[in-house]
């Protein structure tokens, strides 16, 4: 007897195991990514951008940084359909025009762009739709936030004089 309440058991989470090996993760839902972000050790809040839309605050490679959501509704700023991980380098001087398109085509899973002050912003888009794995997900974040720990080595590597 108690050998088939065990097994009822384990049959009954059996379900629940198999849809969080299957999970998704889109844009259109934010409370789902804060969640999955948190289960694999980021931090992450959720907010609004400047236009309402969501927006989570979280760090890459110990920097701030954010997760912005895009073509989301104009009015009810739901049913968002990308995302962009971005954070920024804060250096004492701007960043050359060499050092800048070195950065650019030595990493993959980035856009670099500067700011007024010549300072470095990195980004990189992806377009969840309906939803993708979160598998792809959490790999494609980590690539973005090895990455970005790489580049904020090379970003501040002259200002070390290294």
């Amino acid at each position: 007897m108690r050998a088939s309440v065990l097994i009822a058991f384990g049959l009954a989470l059996a379900p629940a195991a198999t849809f969080a090996a299957d999970e998704t993760v889109a844009a259109s839902n934010p409370d789902g990514i804060v969640r999955v972000l948190r289960e694999s050790g980021f931090s992450a809040e959720l907010d609004k951008d400047s236009y309402g839309d969501p927006l989570i605050k979280t760090s890459f490679a110990g920097y701030p940084g954010s997760i912005y959501f895009y073509g989301c509704a104009a009015e009810t700023h739901e049913g968002c359909e990308s995302l962009q991980f971005r954070a920024g380098l804060d250096r004492k001087t701007p960043l050359t025009p060499e050092l800048t398109n070195a950065i650019v085509k030595k990493y993959r899973f980035t856009a670099l762009w500067l700011d007024d002050d010549g300072d470095p912003w990195v980004n990189f888009d992806l377009f969840t739709g309906s939803g993708i794995a979160r598998e792809n997900f959490m790999r494609t974040l980590k690539a973005f936030e090895q990455n970005f720990g790489s580049i904020a080595n090379d970003v501040f590597a002259e200002e070390r004089g290294e």
